[in-house]
């Protein structure tokens, strides 16, 4: 739980091996996630998160993909992985 912070923000795709029930896979769920059931948000998530409710208690179109929060940082990592500057550094 310590590192969760650090671990979020390195934009990492992946992170060490956690123990069975670690409390942090529940916070990961919940923030980086969004999950707040057993499904993750996504566009099949067609209800309203007022008052705090469940997005995912409506589902709409499960066939419909769209990216979420974290395509974006993945997006961004691989944009430095493959960048004139990452090269320059790491492959000589």
């Amino acid at each position: 739980m310590e590192d969760f912070d650090k671990m979020v923000k390195s934009n990492a795709p992946f992170a060490r091996k956690f123990h069975k029930n670690d409390p942090v896979l529940d916070k990961i769920d919940k923030e980086p996630l969004g999950r707040s059931d057993r499904f993750a948000l996504g566009a099949w998530c067609v209800g309203s998160s007022e008052g705090g409710a469940n997005m995912c208690s409506v589902r709409g179109n499960d066939s419909v993909f769209a990216p979420g929060p974290g395509a974006g940082r993945l997006q961004e990592l691989v944009k430095g992985l493959l960048s004139e500057d990452f090269r320059k550094k790491h492959c000589s």
